[in-house]
């Protein structure tokens, strides 16, 4: 390999590994309406009390919102993804599911993290689960008890 070649070879792989450095970190918790990437408000406010960390990208193709014609019933399948480390997510939401009034009934931990919580009548399974390609995929379901 000539020199000019290893010097291109090193800056395209410090560049990339920069990149990769700046996806880690805590998720935080989305708190207003100029944080980039916020799920569109109609599905960020369905379920005002599951909090959602800042940073994700909703799938709409998997996501689902059920609310019966008088409001009684309201059951939801939201799908996200960011670029956070898995550990970090689950961390995110161990503690904002309870500092918004989830009680943790049950966590399952193995290749994908799946989450149980209850609050007034509601129960709510946060799943999450890494990808190979660096993304960590998040499956939020919330219905009545």
């Amino acid at each position: 390999m000539t020199e000019p070649m290893k010097r291109t070879f090193a800056l395209v792989f410090a560049v990339a590994l920069a990149g990769l450095a700046g996806c880690g970190g805590t998720p935080e918790k989305a708190t207003g309406p100029a944080a980039e990437h916020m799920p569109p408000p109609s599905v960020a406010m369905q379920f005002p009390n599951v909090p959602i960390p800042k940073g994700i990208e909703l799938d709409r193709g998997k996501t689902f919102i059920y609310e019966s014609g008088s409001g009684d019933i309201k059951v939801g399948r939201l799908v996200f993804s960011v670029w956070n480390k898995a550990e970090d997510v689950v961390d995110y939401f161990r503690t904002e599911m309870v500092q918004n009034g989830w009680t943790p009934l049950q966590i399952v931990e193995h290749d994908t993290r799946t989450m149980l919580y209850e609050r007034k009548g509601q129960v709510c399974t946060v799943s999450v689960t890494p990808s190979s390609l660096g993304k960590t995929h998040i499956e939020i379901q919330i219905g009545p008890k």
